[in-house]
This record gives C-alpha cells, sequence and structure tokens, in this order.
C-alpha cells in the first residue's frame, strides 16, 4: 500500500510540474507573438493565427483544476525567433499530451487535451 502511495505521489508531482512548465512557456509564448505583432506594420495579419492558438492554448490550460500557479505575466526579453516558437509549441503538445496521461482528474485531462490542440494549431501557425 505505501509503494502505491509514493508511485501516485511521483505522478502527482511530475503531472504537476508538467502542468506548471507548460503554463509558464504557453504565457511566454502568448507575450512574445504579441510583442512581435506589435512591432510590424502587418502585424496582426502575420502573427494573428499564432497569438489566437497560443491565447486558446493559455486559457484552456488555465482551466485544470490541479493547477495551482499564476502565470507569470511580464516578459521584458523578447528575444525568440519563429523557429524558436515554433520548437515551443511542439515541446508544449508534446509536455501536455503526457500530462493528460498522467491525469486522474477527467477536467484536468480535458484541459490538458483542449491545450495541446490550440498548441498544435499555434505550431501549424508558425510555420
Amino acid at each position: 500500500m505505501t509503494h502505491e502511495r509514493e508511485h501516485d505521489d511521483v505522478r502527482r508531482g511530475w503531472f504537476t510540474e508538467i502542468l506548471n512548465s507548460a503554463l509558464h512557456d504557453l504565457a511566454h509564448a502568448e507575450q512574445v507573438i504579441t510583442s512581435y505583432a506589435a512591432q510590424e506594420p502587418d502585424g496582426f495579419i502575420a502573427w494573428g493565427m499564432a497569438e489566437g492558438e497560443a491565447t486558446q492554448a493559455h486559457q484552456a490550460l488555465r482551466q485544470a483544476p490541479s493547477l495551482h500557479t499564476i502565470a507569470p505575466t511580464d516578459y521584458t526579453a523578447v528575444n525568440a525567433t519563429a523557429d524558436a516558437l515554433f520548437e515551443l509549441a511542439r515541446k508544449i503538445s508534446q509536455s501536455l499530451v503526457r500530462a493528460a496521461e498522467l491525469a486522474s482528474d477527467p477536467d484536468d485531462k480535458m484541459a490538458c487535451l483542449q491545450a495541446a490542440l490550440h498548441a498544435g494549431r499555434l505550431r501549424e501557425a508558425l510555420r
């Protein structure tokens, strides 16, 4: 019985770590994309789809009941490239699918999968 409890604690810790990391990464991607859109003359046309998907992924993940942190809101260093954002979206999507596999709460699972869907769409928008 103790071994099962330890396994559940490790699983829960891993799940929470993945969620927090994905939430942080999505907040960062959203702010970087918004900054890019504001800096270019047609930025909102060029970056609008990506910005929308980043925002939707972030909002979807925030619905996970197990998430107990508030995303950082200040990213003053906006130095990511589109390629870096593409890789970040790939990493986020994979992490969220893994988190969904680890989730025991159906609402957590749904929030992770919805956020992963939008992260995948973000990746496509960045191509």
